[in-house]
């Protein structure tokens, strides 16, 4: 049978029922509503922020860290004390080396079984330096082994971290194992350099690391392994040198990387736009080893086959707002050096070309990288037609001014559209794009007058195109109603008649200052005319 409620009980009850209608008649009878805020506002920011736990960070973080390193710079000094006060042999070295990282890996396995992670696997790391210094003690200080078997010794170190690493999930182990792991080949004496060794073993270790780092998404040792494979290479090359039947060989660890990349940035969803920006540099980077160590046609081939790869992985992936843009920029910075190698001239053009392409794609994907990169290219477009003067009418650098203003006239245009409300694109735009004519009608005046006109007729021509691009200005202001078109255009006039004062006056016959002073007089009168009220 049910039990049925005590008296107490019941009472209980009532009370609870009695106070819940006195609430709600409250409320019935209230002439102002009780608002309540909203559940989400109800909670304080103090309790949304995470709070550091001090004893955590300090006590379990930072501490085994740091001391581990201390550790084992104390470890080295008290076998150099030893060793030269004759304590201890060099057997006898080598054999508390080993001892010493054997201790290390048995008490931080003891700390993961009970649950200490961070001690543990700072143990666990200490082990792979002490194991690789004592076998780099062994063979190269004392001379108890040879290469091969270093060689060998070492990789088993090293396979050691790799499975610390995937056992126990620590970004640490990786890290120590990824650095070590590279400066392998440089611990054993060798006369001859084997180059086709050296190459698979720091390519099997990048792609083993590599992976690790995209499998479990381990920030730091993706940028790691990456930096220390160029470092390996960079150093290695610059103590051996690259016979012609070994030069393939020799790049191919950045090929192998780049498809290892690519093939990270599209299989997985880890830090898609620090794998993009990793993806872009690699490109980079890989186009400066080729085109140190293969011939022109060699990195020809390289660059076609990158501007295809990332051209048909635009296409596949073009509806994809994260992947896309990098890969047809990556496209492009292939074309751009395939250009550069082949035709320095035209390599402007693809440079100029592709920055305005970058522009519409920072607008398409909303992308701030490639804003960048379309200022940055054409920053070095501008500095490089600042310094080049043009000496004849049919010329690469004729086109090359021709190509530029065009470009910086379009993307103004393009700037002002997409941005209508900002008027500070036309406040700079207009007086910079000025600047740019002035300049390029100063190289024209020359043109046009010949050597023999340079300090008689050139400064009328000058002055006259001057005239003609303020009138100019001031005609696109009024019938685009850009009211930065008149101000421009005055200033032109400014500038041209100080000009006229500070410089071509004491240069020019009376007759030709008349004539100078009579044009710009009329221009100003009839451009006062034109806006007076």
């Amino acid at each position: 049978m049910e039990k049925k409620p005590t008296l107490e009980e019941r009472v209980d009850y009532l009370e609870k029922r009695v106070r819940y209608l006195e609430e709600k008649l409250y409320v019935t009878k209230s002439s102002t509503p009780i608002k309540q805020a909203p559940p989400s506002l109800s909670v304080t920011s103090t309790e949304d922020a995470p709070k550091i736990e001090w004893d955590v960070l300090i006590f379990q973080k930072i501490l085994p860290r740091l001391f581990i390193f201390v550790l084992i710079i104390g470890i080295l000094w008290g076998f150099k004390a030893a060793s030269d006060y004759g304590f201890l042999t060099n057997a006898v070295k080598i054999i508390i080396g080993f001892l010493t990282a054997s201790a290390l890996i048995i008490f931080g396995l003891l700390q993961l079984k009970k649950s200490r992670t961070i001690l543990g696997q700072v143990l666990l790391g200490g082990a792979i330096p002490v194991l690789m210094l004592t076998t780099f003690a062994m063979h190269q200080l004392y001379g108890m082994t040879g290469p091969t078997i270093s060689f060998l010794l070492n990789i088993i170190w090293i396979g050691l971290g790799v499975y610390f690493t995937y056992q126990y999930r620590s970004q640490s182990i990786g890290i120590v194992s990824a650095i070590g792991g590279v400066f392998v080949p440089f611990l054993i004496a060798s006369t001859t350099p084997n180059i086709p060794v050296f190459v698979m073993y720091e390519t099997l270790l990048y792609l083993v690391f590599i992976w690790i780092a995209l499998t479990y998404r381990y920030t730091a040792l993706y940028f790691f392994s990456g930096i220390f494979l160029h470092l390996s290479l960079l150093i290695f090359f610059n103590f051996a040198s690259v016979a012609n039947e070994y030069k393939w060989i020799a790049v191919s660890p950045i090929l192998f990387q780049q498809f290892a990349l690519l093939i990270g940035f599209v299989r997985t969803d880890f830090h898609l736009k620090r794998q993009a920006y990793t993806l872009f540099a690699s490109v980079l980077f890989t186009s400066l080893w080729i085109s140190i160590i293969l011939t022109t046609s060699e990195s020809s081939i390289i660059f076609i086959l990158l501007a295809l790869l990332y051209g048909i992985s635009y296409y596949l992936y073009r509806s994809d707002s994260m992947r896309a843009p990098i890969f047809i920029a990556n496209t492009f910075i292939s074309l751009l050096l395939l250009t550069l190698i082949h035709s320095s001239h035209f390599a402007y053009e693809v440079l100029v070309g592709s920055s305005l392409i970058y522009l519409y794609l920072a607008k398409k994907y909303k992308s701030k990288f490639h804003y960048f990169l379309a200022g940055f290219q054409y920053l070095i477009a501008f500095i490089i037609i600042i310094s080049l003067p043009i000496h004849s009418w049919i010329s690469w650098r004729m086109l090359h001014w021709i190509v530029f203003l065009a470009a910086t006239g379009f993307s103004l245009y393009y700037l002002s559209t997409l941005k209508k409300g900002n008027k500070r694109i036309l406040h700079i735009g207009f007086p910079y794009f000025a600047l740019l004519l002035l300049t390029f009608t100063s190289n024209l005046s020359a043109l046009i007058t010949g050597v023999e006109g340079i300090g008689r007729t050139e400064p009328i021509v000058l002055s006259v195109l001057w005239i003609v691009i303020a009138i100019g200005f001031m005609l696109v202001g009024k019938s685009r109603s850009i009211i930065q078109g008149k101000y421009v255009g005055v200033g032109v006039l400014f500038i041209t008649l100080g000009k006229i004062i500070l410089i071509d006056i004491h240069f020019v016959s009376i007759a030709v200052r008349a004539a100078l002073f009579i044009l710009l007089g009329l221009v100003g009168l009839i451009v006062s005319r034109a806006y007076y009220k």
